[in-house]
């Protein structure tokens, strides 16, 4: 017998049995733990339920859902239902009877009836009320008049009346003034204020304006053709010519060179105060700006902040100076290699600086603050940069091969006399009647002068239009002169622009040196009453 137990039973070394042993302690101590935390659990659970078992039904608090929406800390603030009722086509026409309500500094115009009545807002000065209508030279692809009376003029005009605007306009004539026989009503002269002269024109593709995106897949590719590319830029040449033949001796107040990337603005010397002829354009890159500086032609960049301004007047210095610091950095360069520095540190040096400036160069181009003002005889030099410049043609796209268009209020070369697009509607809305009159096509400066020269004093009128974005900046530039120079320069330039084909009545507008005659408008309001212009 005691030799089976001995069989049966192995032996086994005590280091094994002290590890079998620390292992039964860490189960027990585990399961102890695991158990103690089951049991507390269960008794509060426990607890709650014998406490109150209806508590949690009837006066528990309902557990918060995380996705609802916190209407109480709204990002947007909701638009009142007074904004909202006020922004239909109804209210346009119901508000230009109404009296002139006080507008808060603080709402926002998003509203007609708002920007109508801007005129009372405290804080807006440039709403002021003003006896003269300002001036801005921003191009317009489309305007609106809006009237409660029936307008002097109508679209449906008769054979009689259209010849005599066609012929009065043609040899800038003022009907009232002159003894000849031609129709004088409101009709006739309303188609007067409607022509302007543009080259080139081509029937199946509108020129104006130039930043259209549609593709040219079904119209006539005009860059294919070597000929008739060269035909055109012959004739825009001559008509280019011709233009600027006039604008030099003041037989054409300005014209505008409409290209794809650019728009140039040409204006007679006298007009807002400027004794010489110039010129500006917008918008400009720094590339474009780099060939004007190898072609030596100086400009001004009027609208740029006052640091970047004093910049470009520190980088635009005399002769001597540039030298000077040339000089300066080649100094710097031996400096820096008698400190040990490499060749191709230095270099890097340099083209982190050039990269830096570039970026500052670059932060303007597109925008506003690009636009440069030639003045003087640099004005010469930038024709010539215009007429021998291949890049102001695209050779592709819908455009390709076809010059600038070319925009002016009197005849010249090669021009077409052109017409607006005459859009009459009306409006019957609360009992009342409303008229509105649209005219879309390249709207110039003088246009809006001409009809409300025409329009009679006592009838209130509302314009507002639809500008190209790209031109606002011609009316951020003014003249600044004292007040005892601008009678003197307005007198003398209405003098020797006698001859410029604009009525006497415009002309001492567009003459006036007066730097707060020129604004951006984007709403236009005279009072028949008060005999006043409101703008916003």
């Amino acid at each position: 017998m005691p030799n089976k137990t001995e069989s049966t039973e192995q032996w086994q070394h005590p280091k094994q049995l002290l590890k079998l042993q620390k292992l039964k302690v860490k189960k027990r101590a585990l399961q102890q733990r695991i158990y103690s935390v089951a049991s507390l659990k269960d008794a509060k659970e426990t607890q709650a339920v014998k406490a109150s078992p209806f508590e949690t039904i009837f006066n528990g608090k309902k557990r918060r859902n995380p996705f609802a929406k916190d209407d109480s800390q709204a990002k947007k603030p909701k638009p009142s239902e007074s904004l909202i009722s006020e922004s239909q086509d109804e209210t346009l026409y119901k508000i230009l009877n109404q009296s002139s309500a006080t507008v808060d500094a603080k709402q926002p115009l998003a509203t007609f009836q708002n920007v109508l009545s801007l005129n009372e807002a405290p804080k807006k000065a440039r709403a002021a009320e003003s006896p003269c209508c300002p001036i801005d030279w921003t191009l317009r692809q489309k305007i609106r008049l809006i009237s409660s009376q029936p307008f002097p003029w109508t679209q449906n005009l008769k054979i009689s009346e259209e010849s005599s605007g066609l012929t009065s306009f043609a040899r800038c004539l003022d009907i009232d003034k002159c003894n000849t026989s031609l129709d004088t009503s409101p009709n006739a002269k309303f188609h007067q204020c409607c022509l302007l002269w543009q080259q080139p024109v081509l029937p199946w593709l509108s020129l104006f304006p130039r930043n259209s995106l549609k593709s040219n897949t079904n119209g006539v590719n005009l860059g294919a053709s070597s000929v008739v590319k060269t035909s055109l830029y012959e004739s825009w040449t001559d008509s280019f010519k011709s233009l600027y033949q006039l604008i030099r001796t003041r037989q054409c107040p300005y014209f505008y060179v409409c290209a794809n990337s650019f728009t140039a603005l040409f204006r007679a010397a006298g007009l807002c105060g400027y004794a010489d002829l110039h010129a500006m354009v917008t918008p400009t890159t720094r590339g474009f700006r780099n060939l004007l500086k190898e072609q030596d032609i100086e400009f001004e960049m009027s609208l740029q902040p006052t640091k970047e301004a004093e910049k470009q007047d520190l980088k635009e210095a005399t002769d001597v100076q540039a030298n000077e610091l040339q000089h300066h950095d080649e100094d710097d360069e031996d400096w820096l290699e008698n400190l040990g520095i490499n060749a191709d540190d230095i270099k890097n040096i340099n083209y982190t600086q050039d990269r830096i400036k570039h970026k500052s160069e670059c932060q303007v181009d597109s925008s506003h603050q690009s636009l440069i003002l030639i003045e003087g005889v640099e004005v010469n030099s930038f024709f010539n940069f215009l007429l021998n410049c291949k890049s102001t043609i695209a050779v592709t796209g819908l455009f390709a091969g076809i010059p600038p268009t070319l925009l002016a209020p009197v005849a010249f070369y090669g021009a077409t006399l052109n017409a607006l697009k005459v859009r009459e509607s009306k409006m019957h809305s609360a009992g009342s009647d409303y008229y509105s009159i649209e005219l879309t096509g390249p709207i110039l400066p003088t246009t809006v002068h001409n009809i409300l020269n025409i329009n009679p004093a006592n009838h209130s009128i509302t314009m507002t239009f639809n500008d190209l974005e790209s031109t606002r900046g011609f009316s951020k530039v003014a003249k600044k002169k004292p007040p005892e120079e601008e009678k003197g320069t307005a007198i003398f330039g209405k003098e020797n622009l006698s001859d410029c084909g604009l009525h006497p009545t415009v002309l001492t507008g567009f003459c006036s040196a007066d730097a707060q005659r020129v604004s951006n408008i984007e709403c236009l309001k005279y009072s028949g009453e008060t005999k006043t212009f409101t703008w916003s």
